[in-house]
């Protein structure tokens, strides 16, 4: 009987797991964002996990990129990419741009890979979409932030998707903020 008891009680707590129907982006201690000056030079506190491979994506984050037939939680090239970051970050004039610089050997040939991105707010809504597009180096986007509709003080993230012919290569986050 005693087993019986703990039965029911078991899948009563498991049977009432509660799903989160208004899921939030958390950006993280201090500012949230990585401080850079409008040269792109390091600028401050800098954010650990903002501008790096993300290991997974949770389902919202997944469900941004309906349009990419892969894994976005497979296994990636990290490699592939020097560098990625935006700049200004504050935007203290609204504007600002994301730079992501590919690594690629010295007289080795261009690869044209593929970029899209999606920029949204805390509540995963998709305020902008970028790409997919196409390079072999270097891809810089300019970003008007007044246009996009962003408030200022509040921080935004842009997720990232690198991928070649169908095949995950590398996929990120990195947090902005537009201060008036």
């Amino acid at each position: 009987m005693k087993n019986l008891a703990f039965l029911i009680v078991l899948w009563y707590l498991v049977s009432c797991k509660k799903k989160d129907s208004s899921p939030t982006i958390d950006f993280g201690a201090g500012a949230g964002i990585s401080l850079r000056a409008a040269d792109g030079r390091v600028a401050g506190s800098q954010d650990p996990t903002d501008w790096t491979s993300d290991a997974t994506w949770n389902e919202q984050e997944r469900a941004l990129f309906p349009d990419l037939a892969f894994d976005l939680n497979g296994a990636q090239q990290p490699t592939r990419v020097s560098y990625t970051y935006a700049y200004p970050n504050p935007a203290l004039t609204g504007q600002a741009n994301w730079l992501l610089q590919l690594e690629r050997s010295y007289g080795s040939p261009a690869v044209k890979y593929s970029l899209s991105a999606v920029l949204v707010d805390r509540k995963y809504q998709v305020l902008l979409r970028l790409g997919p597009s196409d390079f072999s180096d270097a891809l810089t986007y300019s970003l008007d932030y007044t246009k996009i509709g962003l408030r200022p003080n509040e921080l935004y993230r842009l997720y990232y998707v690198l991928y070649y012919n169908g095949v995950l290569l590398y996929k990120g986050h990195g947090d902005i903020r537009h201060s008036s």
